[in-house]
């Protein structure tokens, strides 16, 4: 069943690069591998997680596969140095009242290396020039050090409080330098 080309080359919205990292768009390939829980031989070998699954999965049912909302659905963080895929990051639906909220995930490989901030910069600068996104969210757990950190470290502020979940937010007025 093919609901998404499987080579998105062509299309603008297809890539997104960093010095260090590709964020593709999710082939349906990739997807159908990622529902069925089998390995790819261009993923590193403790990809995919749980998470990973798990954004597979909602991205299908929430229809985020059409070449129409793509650009809100998940997209594979693959270490152009390697070519390996080491993570996801995307968008959990499409934009409410011109907010959308970003997921990610980097494997503990490849962890601790700058990846997620760098495709969480990357990914939220692509969004927030689409022209029906003013603002990307955040969530995560209070005792998620590191997801904090990486949060900080793109730019996010906090917004929220509870004992179960923080809340983090990056509106277009506050997009970091480029350069930063």
């Amino acid at each position: 069943m093919s609901i998404i080309p499987e080579n998105r080359a062509a299309d603008a919205d297809a890539g997104i690069s960093t010095e260090r990292l590709s964020l593709d768009l999710m082939t349906v390939a990739e997807v159908d591998a990622l529902i069925i829980q089998t390995r790819r031989p261009d993923w590193a070998e403790d990809f995919p997680r749980p998470e990973d699954y798990d954004a597979a999965r909602r991205a299908f049912e929430a229809g985020l596969l059409t070449p129409a909302a793509a650009r809100f659905g998940m997209r594979m963080i693959r270490e152009r140095a390697t070519s390996l895929v080491v993570g996801t990051i995307g968008f959990d639906g499409v934009p409410l009242e011109k907010a959308v909220e970003v997921t990610y995930n980097v494997v503990p490989s490849s962890r601790a290396q700058g990846y997620a901030a760098e495709a969480l910069r990357a990914i939220t600068r692509f969004i927030l020039a689409q022209p029906h996104v003013d603002e990307v969210i955040a969530y995560t757990e209070p005792a998620n050090e590191i997801s904090q950190s990486v949060l900080l470290a793109a730019g996010f502020i906090p917004q929220e409080e509870s004992d179960i979940v923080l809340r983090f937010t990056l509106r277009r007025s506050q997009l970091p330098d480029a350069n930063a």
